[in-house]
């Protein structure tokens, strides 16, 4: 199915003002010119535009982005469409699929519990979750090609699960090699069972190896959306809306959508055999207004790049953003330091990985010499498989969030939207500065 109509539209429409705003949508942050804190407006509007030819290349219907630098919004962008075959443009206040980018959300919950003293992070996870007490790990097949297992030595902690070296596994297609595929392969979380009853499950699952000796892509996080829950006393959804949304007024930010706001999801794409965009119909988009989904903090938020621009510079200011203090900057600067082995991430997501390390539910890059993309040491992010990105480079002052809605099913070949959009970004940047000197909040 070809858009070419559409995409005459895009380039009359969707780009010719550079952003469009919802009526009555405030900017997260305050804004500045780009050249007030150092950056290239024509390059930030060279960015705008090779976004806009990758609608019409068909590698995605839209695109939001924003960038800040320094706490000051620079440049706000809606590209494209939500909607192709409704006509219905990209606005700053586009509601997206987040996917994993849930993940950092779910860290900063559990980061909080910790600075108030519940745990310490080399707890066992058995200790509030105790079906995980008596956790079993893969020890290969017998002759009949029946699964083996052995106790595991010790209890998986609060910091392997924050790590992704629980031993846990994950959702089809992170494993096609192995005889455990089968095994998480056929969990299929449903949709409308609870939190606790998800979790239970996941813990009846045999383990890839013995806790703290690997690194592996995993449900951690929605285990940690549990813990949240046995400790806080509350349910996950709610403690995030009390706790971190409606402080930095993340307003658009949730598990479900109102129904007046359904409308403003963008559609989900995916390439189809001609290398067009055709409607994703996966199993794993659930109704976005169905309040009873199960509240995933490993890939269930919905948000926009304005909301979660207001969390990437709460993380990006130390913890704080308009005066709300979420974290410390002890525990953010926790967070956002390697803490797995320098080859984990290679190893396991091969080259596009070179030079990432990971920290507290953040990628870290640790060697931005030998990085894909324009990168600086000490830079954090963690993207979503719906083509979601955002980063946040502490020794630039630069934060930023592109959101887009592709379902990479089916894709011939890697999607490179986070390189060519940091390739971009960092080609924006036109002097080094302090962070601060422009006066960060």
């Amino acid at each position: 199915m070809r858009f070419e109509p559409l995409y005459c539209l895009v380039l009359s429409t969707a780009l010719a003002g550079a952003a469009r705003a919802a009526p009555g949508a405030a900017d997260p942050l305050p804004r500045t010119s780009a050249q007030s804190v150092g950056m290239s407006a024509e390059r930030l509007r060279h960015m705008n535009e090779f976004f806009k030819i990758e609608t019409e290349r068909h590698e995605a219907a839209g695109y939001v982005v924003m960038v800040a630098r320094d706490g000051k919004l620079v440049d706000a962008s809606a590209i494209g469409y939500r909607n192709l075959e409704r006509h219905l443009p990209m606005t700053l206040d586009t509601r997206f699929r987040i996917a994993s980018m849930s993940k950092p959300i779910t860290t900063v919950a559990v980061l909080m519990l910790y600075e108030q003293g519940y745990f310490q992070l080399d707890d066992p996870v058995s200790r509030f979750l105790p079906e995980f007490a008596d956790s079993r790990v893969f020890a290969g097949v017998d002759a009949a090609g029946k699964m083996l297992t052995e106790s595991a030595k010790r209890p998986i902690t609060i910091r392997e699960l924050l790590t992704q070296t629980s031993g846990l596994g994950y959702l089809p297609g992170f494993d096609t090699k192995t005889p455990l595929a089968n095994v998480y392969g056929a969990m299929h979380p449903d949709p409308h069972a609870t939190l606790a009853q998800t979790v239970r499950r996941i813990a009846s699952l045999p383990l890839y190896f013995q806790p703290g000796h690997g690194w592996r892509y995993s449900y951690a996080d929605d285990v940690l959306g549990r813990l949240v829950e046995v400790v806080s006393g509350m349910p996950f959804g709610r403690f995030l809306q009390e706790r971190i949304f409606q402080p930095l007024k993340m307003d658009s930010t949730g598990f479900s959508l109102t129904a007046g706001d359904a409308p403003l999801l963008a559609t989900m794409y995916k390439p189809d055999t001609e290398g067009d965009l055709e409607v994703s119909h996966s199993p794993w988009l659930n109704d976005p207004t169905d309040t009873q989904v199960w509240p995933s903090g490993g890939g269930g938020l919905i948000s926009t790049a304005g909301d979660y621009l207001r969390f990437a510079q709460m993380l990006a200011n130390g913890g704080s953003l308009d005066g709300r203090q979420i974290l410390s900057p002890v525990t953010v600067s926790l967070m956002t330091h390697n803490q797995v082995p320098p080859d984990a991430m290679l190893d396991y997501w091969g080259p596009d990985s070179l030079g990432l390390g990971y920290g507290l539910g953040v990628g870290v890059e640790i060697d931005a010499a030998h990085a894909p993309q324009a990168d600086m040491d000490g830079d954090y992010a963690w993207g979503g498989i719906f083509d979601t990105h955002w980063i946040v480079s502490p020794r630039t002052g630069v934060v930023a969030v592109l959101l887009t809605q592709v379902d990479p099913t089916g894709a011939p070949m890697p999607r490179r939207t986070e390189a060519n959009f940091q390739n971009l970004l960092f080609g924006a940047v036109d002097a080094m500065h302090p962070p601060g000197s422009a006066g960060r909040r």
